[in-house]
């Protein structure tokens, strides 16, 4: 028989859950303090996730299931710390051959993937030094390196966790670096960008991003850090006359570019360009995850529950201006205006003029 979606986790409401089915992308087996089993599950469906709960009946009552699997739940809604928590009733496991359309429960990203692809070529045409094109170039002839970039997530959980993350992920940082490199002097844009394109690829081999998002085995041995590194040096080699000095800085870049020992990279950044490639990511990730706490907080809550990418709640109360807001509109748009290029002028070039 065909099994029909039913509810989207994204329109499930506080209240009576209607029979919907799910895959489980986690399932944790716990102990309370009299020893009896209950059962934490994130649910998931390409609206996004739900933390659910069986309490120990219930899960005593439920067949074998496991990481990936698609189940049918019954249940209710109810918050717990600011969050939307799913008390499951009851869980039965679905062949996956019954479910009519898989893509109901791919997480994947809300952007044209052609498109984002289309202006990471466009960025890589940009590039005059010919070893980083040649580089890329490589890469990029690849067809299953280039499904796997446009397809691949960017993490399991906290930011850009879905089909597709990583190319939205590398192309925001290729954004970021791209005007930071208008603002700031000495820049090696060609190594700058070509740093931000590839400074997460060892993702495609750290994560798998079927239906269920999970770490592989290599990606738990050995980081993207480290995988990335390999697979850059790896095409270097192929590459007749690549400069030392080049391929020394671009490695740096992905070794670096998480910026600290302690978040996983064997390098803090040394040079200019590894600076901004750090800052690029960590500020794209940060408002990415931020995004994912926004969809998975209750829309009547002011601030989400501890976020521990984080390490703080975060403050997620819509903000809107006021009719007496308004009145700094005209500031606002005077401000906006002296940014945008005049006769040659940036807004750099206005600073004479007491606006900061």
């Amino acid at each position: 028989m065909d099994i029909e979606k039913g509810q989207f986790i994204a329109n499930v409401n506080k209240g009576e859950l209607e029979p919907s089915t799910f895959v489980v992308s986690q399932k944790q087996v716990k102990k309370k303090k009299d020893g009896k089993d209950f059962c934490t599950v994130t649910f998931q469906d390409k609206s996004g996730t739900i933390e659910g709960i069986i309490w120990t009946d219930a899960y005593r009552a439920t067949g074998e299931f496991s990481d990936g699997d698609f189940v049918t739940v019954k249940g209710y809604l109810k918050q717990y710390k600011g969050s939307p928590q799913l008390i499951v009733n009851k869980l039965s496991r679905v062949d996956p051959e019954e479910i009519t359309n898989l893509s109901d429960y791919i997480k994947s990203t809300s952007k044209d993937i052609e498109e984002m692809f289309s202006d990471i070529q466009n960025f890589i045409e940009s590039i005059k030094n010919k070893h980083l094109k040649k580089l890329l170039s490589l890469f990029m002839s690849d067809k299953k390196f280039v499904n796997d970039y446009k397809t691949s997530t960017a993490a399991v959980r906290y930011h850009h966790a879905y089909q597709g993350g990583l190319l939205e992920h590398s192309l925001n940082v290729a954004k970021i670096c791209n005007k930071m490199s208008s603002i700031y002097d000495n820049i090696n844009k060609d190594l700058l960008i070509a740093g931000a394109i590839l400074h997460d690829v060892g993702k495609i081999k750290e994560y798998s991003s079927g239906i269920n998002l999970t770490i592989t085995n290599t990606g738990r041995l050995l980081g993207h850090i480290t995988i990335g590194y390999g697979w850059v040096l790896e095409k270097i080699k192929d590459i007749k006359g690549f400069p030392d000095d080049l391929s020394d800085r671009l490695l740096h870049i992905i070794l670096s570019h998480h910026g600290h020992l302690k978040y996983g990279s064997p390098k803090r950044p040394k040079f200019t360009e590894a600076l901004l490639v750090y800052h690029a990511d960590h500020l794209d990730a940060d408002i990415g995850g931020f995004n994912t706490i926004l969809q998975n907080t209750s829309k009547v809550n002011d601030w989400s529950e501890y976020a521990r990418n984080f390490e703080r709640p975060l403050y997620v109360k819509p903000f809107s201006l006021t009719e007496e807001d308004e009145s700094g509109k005209e500031d606002s748009d005077r401000v906006k205006k002296l940014g945008e290029k005049d006769d040659g002028l940036s807004l750099a070039d206005h600073d004479e003029g007491g606006l900061f």
